[in-house]
């Protein structure tokens, strides 16, 4: 059965791999994490990010910071975290901008403000909040587009941030789950919440790895029907959109590649993406190509992924200009070379 899939790849990370991902949370306490990648991304992008406190938020559990340049100690935009479930709360993970960058008439900049919407599992009265590595991996991402929003310096609106082409805007965030897999950047804020001094093991992170490799092909295959059913609901003409039957076509995609849909479900009907990406959902399995790319001028750079030099070109040549020019310049500006 479908539902079953996720079962039997834990049961082979386990058995196949020795990889018990539950045993990892102990390592990801929910405060430490979200600290440690600040400092990550401080290092990396020249920043320095602050709490505040909000003169306005939604829900008690919401919290504020201020990002500022760390070099000038200019003030750069706001972020709002929204990081735990509750009832009749969005319930994936998402950010959206609030107000975005532009140049205002009298020459000053107006500063972005995002919010981050996450669903991590709430935090116990006497245990905190423990992320598994996906939620990590997943937080990464997430501020990744935070950070695409925050430091645009664009001078129009439309050109600010995240909005740039579909098959392009998730390319940078996935470039940044990289970090989550290296061993010198896991040290510097991964530790046992019990026991500070407890690391992740090598060997365990080379089996994390492993079975990722080993898992690779359901994650993909997962994302082609996807972005498959929204190709196909997106390309019908006015006359075929009127008598198609959405789950029925869902759910033939989804069989022929993915896995067989339980029956008297819907996928298609919570199926999120179907408006916003329009069209645009491939965008995902694309920009893992791109990012691919983007992430060897970290890999090959004299401190790796805490390279500030190469961290500032990201910044300067992806991040602030948005789409301001062709994102395929972009692209090769930062690289210093043509795609691969």
């Amino acid at each position: 059965k479908m539902w079953d899939a996720f079962y039997y790849m834990n049961l082979l990370k386990k058995e196949k791999y020795s990889v018990d991902t539950e045993q990892l949370r102990v390592f990801f306490p929910y405060e430490q994490t979200l600290h440690g990648m600040f400092r990550v991304y401080e290092r990396i992008f020249g920043l320095k990010i602050v709490a505040s406190t909000a003169p306005y938020k939604w829900n008690d559990q919401v919290t504020l910071h201020l990002v500022y340049d760390a070099a000038t100690g200019n003030p750069l935009g706001a972020l709002y975290l929204d990081m735990f479930p509750r009832e009749g709360k969005y319930n994936h993970f998402a950010m959206f901008p609030l107000i975005s960058g532009k140049r205002l008439p009298d020459g000053t900049y107006q500063r972005p403000t995002v919010a981050l919407i996450c669903n991590f599992p709430t935090p116990g009265k006497d245990k905190p909040s423990l992320l598994s590595h996906d939620n990590v991996e997943t937080l990464f991402h997430e501020f990744g587009h935070a950070l695409h929003g925050i430091l645009t310096q664009t001078r129009y609106t439309r050109f600010a941030g995240t909005s740039v082409p579909r098959d392009f805007v998730e390319a940078p965030s996935q470039m940044l789950e990289n970090w989550i897999w290296d061993k010198t950047v896991l040290d510097s804020f991964a530790a046992d919440y019990r026991d500070s001094s407890k690391k992740i093991p090598e060997a365990v992170l080379a089996k994390l790895k492993e079975a990722k490799k080993a898992t690779i092909a359901r994650h993909y295959r997962g994302q082609l029907s996807y972005g498959l059913v929204d190709l196909s609901l997106h390309s019908l003409t006015v006359e075929e959109a009127r008598i198609v039957e959405p789950v029925a076509l869902s759910n033939q995609i989804t069989e022929a590649v993915y896995l067989k849909p339980q029956e008297n479900t819907s996928f298609v009907g919570y199926f999120g993406h179907l408006m916003g990406y329009d069209a645009g959902y491939y965008g995902y399995a694309w920009a893992d190509s791109i990012s691919a790319d983007l992430a060897t001028v970290f890999e090959n750079a004299p401190e790796r992924y805490f390279d500030s030099a190469a961290g500032q070109r990201l910044r300067r040549e992806i991040y602030e200009v948005g789409d301001s020019r062709d994102v395929s310049e972009s692209i090769e500006k930062f690289l210093g070379r043509p795609r691969s």
